[in-house]
């Protein structure tokens, strides 16, 4: 296991055994949620938000954190973050040699690189949507943040991982209370 961490987001990867992403990706958050969150429940869910499945972002609902996975063959990536700070998280991962055509899904406009389809991708997944929101509609502003149509903003970090994977991280800092003023 490899592990960094960008702006209070605990990030690691490795290489799972053939067949084994899942458990990899599970173990690899369950040792970020132990550091983060000691004594927390470890158990992890995974539920689709459009058909209810054992699929989908993995969710641990005994622990007071966010988690997101991706899958760039042949590696697992994962991100944690303690939910008192961050609202929503998303991150994903591609090697670089990958080829991807991604022209039909962007013409007439040129297609993103391969930094700009993991952004995307990470948006899509901290918008909690993913593909159900077409790709070309994630809009990004010159400061790094990016936008979903009905979903907000998205600040877009890279993270460091070495030249075996391009790695990008969405996340959106949850808002402190607003302190109360006192009358007189």
């Amino acid at each position: 296991m490899q592990q960094t961490m960008v702006e209070g987001v605990r990030v690691a990867w490795a290489r799972p055994a053939p067949d084994d992403r899942r458990e990899t990706a599970s173990t690899l958050i369950r040792a970020l949620v132990a550091e983060l969150a000691p004594g927390s429940d470890l158990r992890i869910e995974h539920r689709c938000p459009v058909c209810g499945g054992a699929h989908g972002r993995p969710v641990l609902p005994s622990a007071p954190v966010h988690a997101s996975v991706a899958y760039a063959d042949p590696w697992v990536v994962v991100a944690v973050a303690p939910d008192r700070e961050v609202d929503a998280l998303g991150i994903d991962a591609e090697v670089p040699d990958t080829t991807l055509d991604l022209t039909a899904l962007f013409a007439p406009a040129h297609a993103p690189d391969l930094a700009g389809w993991t952004a995307i991708e990470a948006v899509l997944k901290a918008d909690g949507r993913g593909l159900l929101v077409p790709p070309n509609q994630v809009l990004f502003a010159p400061d790094g943040v990016a936008s979903v149509p009905g979903g907000g903003a998205f600040r877009i970090l890279p993270v460091p991982a070495g030249p075996d994977l391009v790695v990008s991280l969405a996340l959106r800092r949850r808002r402190s209370a607003p302190t109360p003023t006192r009358r007189p």
